[in-house]
């Protein structure tokens, strides 16, 4: 019996220890439609993991099938480094981007990238996006998901993996899904 209880106990942990959190809500999109990516907030104390998320953001945006993506950067003032985690840079660029007639606008915050404190150090990493829609300033689509990978993982891996699986979750137009590959 005792031999069991353990299995099972083994079991419920490593179904738990890689899991993804995913919510998110919206309407379908276009890919042809002009996107912008805007600086992301860093909640984190790890420097440079908003920018470190946008690269790997607009990777994923591209091999999904957006075609006119534009980053667009607002550079932080020096008085301000080290007071602002990037909401004013976010909002001035949001306001860049309708000046730009950009459609759709990403945004987002890193809300973990880090490794935790222990004898395995699991990384760990947690976002959450929102797609707005301008000029109006819609949102059209949000999510947020966070995961915990195994000690051998990179940051930067887990980090991919959990954006990926968010941004899948963005309702593209029908007539604009990629059709499915033959094998």
């Amino acid at each position: 019996m005792k031999h069991l209880i353990t299995m099972l106990l083994i079991a419920v942990t490593l179904s738990l220890a890689g899991c993804v959190t995913l919510n998110q809500s919206g309407r379908a999109v276009s890919f042809q439609e002009n996107w912008g990516l805007v600086p992301f907030v860093n909640n984190t104390e790890t420097p440079y993991a908003a920018e470190r998320c946008e690269s790997i953001v607009a990777a994923l945006l591209y091999a999904r099938g957006v075609q006119h993506l534009e980053r667009i950067a607002v550079e932080a003032k020096p008085e301000e480094l080290g007071m602002d985690r990037g909401e004013k840079r976010q909002r001035e660029a949001m306001e860049l981007a309708k000046q730009k007639k950009i459609r759709y606008v990403l945004t987002g915050a890193v809300n973990e990238w880090r490794y935790k404190v222990g004898l395995d150090g699991e990384p760990v990493a947690a976002f959450t996006l929102q797609l707005i829609e301008l000029p109006e300033g819609k949102i059209v689509w949000s999510g947020a998901a966070g995961k915990s990978g195994w000690s051998r993982d990179a940051v930067s891996s887990v980090a991919q993996q959990v954006l990926e699986r968010l941004l899948g979750e963005i309702s593209v137009l029908p007539e604009e899904r990629p059709k499915n590959p033959q094998k």
